[in-house]
């Protein structure tokens, strides 16, 4: 009993230290333009409120998003080097390749791994264009179908964000 205590208070301890490393930056999706849909899970939100959302940089995601259906989808707390998560080991999360392209995993502890680069089963990759900050494409989770992240869903970097410039200041 003692040993399953400790387990579950290590476990609670790593739970919190993840939440805590992405509760503080500031979700820099629009909240008004943040909706992706599952046709099998409904709508996931990826800006649910001020403090939790994702958080997209020149190389990584990072946050948490909300389905009503679903639970949290955990998109990843920074890579281990900084710059892009290797998803393998305990180094998971979603990739920019610094054009918009996204590829990796997210993880809803409900629904399961959720894939960003679709192009090996034929469908297209999660991409952020860099003008507009529109997402579009669409992501795969082999418990819930595909998810679209197309402008038609709304999922949309914040204007006045500066990530929606760093593919012009590479230049």
């Amino acid at each position: 009993m003692k040993q399953t205590q400790r387990y579950l208070g290590g476990f609670a301890m790593v739970l919190a230290a993840c939440l805590a490393s992405t509760a503080t930056a500031q979700s820099n999706i629009d909240p008004d333009n943040a909706l992706a849909w599952g046709e099998n899970i409904g709508w996931i939100n990826l800006h649910p409120s001020a403090e939790d959302g994702v958080v997209v940089t020149d190389n990584h995601l990072s946050g948490f998003a909300w389905g009503e259906n679903v639970g949290w989808i955990w998109f990843g707390d920074g890579p281990d080097d900084g710059v892009a998560y290797t998803n393998d080991g305990t180094d998971h999360g979603v990739n920019n390749d610094g054009a918009g392209n996204l590829s990796g995993y997210a993880w809803g502890e409900n629904i399961g791994w959720i894939l960003f680069d679709t192009t090996s089963v034929g469908a297209s990759q999660v991409t952020i264009d860099s003008e507009t900050g529109e997402f579009d494409g669409m992501a795969w989770g082999s418990n819930v179908g595909w998810i679209n992240f197309a402008s038609g869903s709304g999922v949309q970097l914040q204007q006045d964000t500066s990530v929606v410039d760093w593919m012009l200041l590479d230049d």
